[in-house]
């Protein structure tokens, strides 16, 4: 009776562990802000672009029917580290997309790596995750601190605006933002005046902006996002700060900050971007697409979604397989070259470097509501981002 139990319990356990090596499904989940103070930089247009890319591979990988689900982590880490928790643990997701606010990204990154299964994150701009804390399960498939920092800065030197006053959110992608902004400033040969911090959901920022002013700093550099930023230059017009000669500089610049701003409060103000929509005709025919379901064009956290879906799907067609680890080295060893990513590798720290766009406001009148930017330079790849040699990553063999 004894050696019966036994086997019965032996093939009850090789069933349940061929079982959950067998999933019914390929599953891909969108975590992010969809109601509070980030959702206009991804939002539900970050869920309609990965639906949209389900759909266009053809709504099955390996057999199996691609699942998709979605969760609004409300901007708050406890909620996201336990949606993404449910989700990895229980629910059988293999990626997890965009998983916006960089704190949140970090605690999801851990949990990633105790489960081995694939965050493609878009919207966080920290670097943590392929630098000190990486684990070989975390991409960061848009962009980070240094390429858009950098950019940004050094486009504003060559115009001879060597100081610096630093206006940035108290929160964990300011913080980089700030020190990275710092860092290039300095390293140009410019200097940075004063930083100041503004707390989450400020929404009058007149006592910074008047401590920007009487610096007599030739730049105001603003690492804001979302509804700051948004009252941030609103302000800054009412103070008369670029009237007066001040130039201001974003880091960050979202085509649906620029809608809801104005081209007004904008015109000539330039920032790096990993993507734009008029910039060839496939990013013209995914804009078209998305117009279709939201009325706008899309921004670039979108496409990025897109783009990190639709070769993360490729590899586990190319792999026969949803194991995390196969279908990471896949990636890796694949030249990926999309409307997002042009001349894109997924270096071993989970970085994937691409083309970046030095773009411009347009002024009043240059282009349509949804056409707000011009292209005015490209930046290589192998510029853009911070070289593999300087990497903090352990898994980077130097």
């Amino acid at each position: 009776m004894k050696r019966l139990l036994l086997a019965t319990s032996l093939m009850l356990s090789t069933a349940l562990t061929a079982s959950a090596q067998q999933a019914p499904s390929v599953k891909i989940a969108v975590l992010n802000d969809q109601s509070t103070s980030f959702s206009a930089l991804g939002g539900t247009e970050v869920v309609d672009a990965v639906k949209l890319a389900i759909q266009d591979f053809g709504g099955s990988v390996l057999g199996k029917p691609i699942e998709f689900v979605s969760a609004d982590h409300q901007n708050k880490p406890e909620v996201a580290l336990s949606i993404a928790r449910e989700w990895l643990e229980r629910d059988n997701v293999d990626a997890i997309v965009d998983i916006a606010n960089s704190a949140i990204a970090l605690s999801v990154n851990n949990l990633l790596g105790q489960n081995k299964k694939v965050g493609l994150f878009i919207s966080p701009i920290t670097d943590r995750p392929t630098e000190e804390d990486c684990n070989g399960y975390g991409v960061s498939w848009a962009y980070d601190a240094y390429s858009v920092a950098r950019s940004s800065v050094r486009a504003q030197l060559d115009r001879g605006g060597e100081s610096w006053f630093i206006i940035s959110p108290d929160y964990e992608a300011g913080k980089v933002l700030e020190s990275t902004v710092k860092t290039a400033v300095e390293e140009e040969g410019g200097k940075v005046l004063k930083a100041i911090r503004a707390p989450l959901g400020t929404t009058d920022f007149s006592s910074f902006i008047l401590q920007a002013q009487s610096s007599g700093a030739k730049v105001v550099a603003l690492t804001l996002n979302g509804p700051e930023l948004v009252n941030a230059l609103k302000q800054i017009q009412e103070f008369g700060l670029i009237d007066q000669g001040q130039r201001v500089a974003l880091t960050v610049l979202h085509q649906s900050d620029a809608r809801s701003i104005g081209l007004d409060a904008l015109k000539g103000i330039q920032f790096a971007s990993p993507w734009y929509w008029n910039t060839d005709d496939a990013s013209k025919r995914f804009k078209a697409e998305m117009m279709k379901k939201t009325g706008n064009a899309p921004g670039w956290v979108a496409a990025g979604a897109y783009s990190a879906t639709t070769n993360y799907l490729n590899a586990v067609k190319a792999v026969g397989t949803d194991d995390a680890d196969k279908v990471l080295a896949k990636l890796r060893e694949t030249k990926i070259n999309d409307f997002f990513a042009h001349n894109a590798t997924l270096w071993p720290n989970g970085r994937l470097i691409h083309d970046m766009y030095l773009l411009e406001v347009n002024k009043p009148g240059e282009g349509d509501r949804q056409d707000v930017f011009k292209v005015l330079a490209t930046v290589p790849a192998e510029q853009a981002f911070r070289s593999l040699d300087q990497s903090k990553c352990k898994l980077v063999k130097k």
